[in-house]
């Protein structure tokens, strides 16, 4: 396949590699840089394709390979984002108050599921059929939660031990 062919049929499916992608991606940014990345891709490999007939299934089957690689790599960079901004005197606080913007640091980068359930099990003291009906979950979802939140190590600390530090 020449180089004109190729751009002729790249330029055609163009704007459905771009709704592929705009499918499958939170943003338009995300969408644009996946379907870059797709297309980059069937440039540097389209020697390997044994016959012409089957491009369009070629094209599909990198699309969907360059989209698994996509995934991959922004599995690998997760961020949590915070949903307050933390002031910078957090960083000066007096020893008594330690304990505490431990716990409030490592419960932000918790999902939020797991902190609402943490919050309202140890902060609201809730019960487990409350919380529940309050996250709309399973109660046994919900003892799943705090399993899990409770034994998530921290250093040398757990969520548990830490509330408990603090609340004695």
């Amino acid at each position: 396949m020449d180089k004109h062919e190729l751009d002729a049929k790249i330029k055609e499916i163009a704007k459905i590699i771009f709704s592929y992608c705009a499918a499958r991606t939170p943003n338009q940014f995300e969408a644009e840089d996946l379907a870059q990345d797709i297309i980059v891709e069937l440039y540097q490999s389209v020697e390997k394709i044994r016959c012409t007939d089957a491009f369009y299934g070629f094209i599909w089957a990198v699309a969907g390979n360059v989209y698994k690689q996509w995934l991959s790599k922004k599995s690998k960079n997760k961020n949590c984002e915070l949903t307050k901004i933390i002031s910078a005197e957090a960083d000066l606080l007096p020893e008594e108050d330690y304990e505490v913007h431990l716990l409030r640091r490592e419960m932000s980068l918790l999902s939020e599921k797991y902190r609402k359930a943490v919050v309202l099990y140890y902060i609201e003291n809730k019960s487990c059929s409350e919380i529940s009906a309050c996250l709309r979950i399973s109660e046994s979802m919900v003892k799943y939660l705090l399993f899990k939140s409770r034994h998530w190590t921290m250093g040398d600390w757990t969520v548990s031990s830490m509330y408990q530090a603090i609340s004695t």
